[in-house]
């Protein structure tokens, strides 16, 4: 009775040796490379979105600016303020428009 025990359990493990020994073991470098894939591409969507939200808060800004140093320099309430003011919103959109963009692709 113990013989036929001991070989049954001799007969499943040697089954189940062979049987984990064909399953393949995973892949984990492929899969690491694919999350690492989908993470840089998450990340360039989010900054590709970041810049262009910075891009449009910047446009708005510096029609604002210049809106105001039109407004004041040419209604003489406060020459002085709305030509700075006209300085500042030149140098801005220069900024958004062309400075801003050149760093984003870098």
């Amino acid at each position: 009775m113990i013989d036929r025990i001991v070989g049954a359990v001799a007969q499943n493990s040697t089954s189940t040796t062979s049987s984990s020994s064909a399953a393949q073991i995973p892949n984990y470098s492929s899969v690491i490379s694919q999350m690492a894939q989908d993470f840089v591409s998450f990340m360039n969507l989010l900054l590709g979105t970041i810049d262009s939200t910075v891009i449009s808060i910047a446009r708005l800004a510096y029609i604002s600016v210049l809106l105001v140093g039109v407004l004041l320099y040419f209604t003489h309430a406060e020459r002085r303020l709305g030509k700075d003011l006209i300085k500042g919103g030149i140098v801005l959109a220069i900024l958004a428009e062309f400075v801003f963009p050149l760093i984003a692709r870098a």
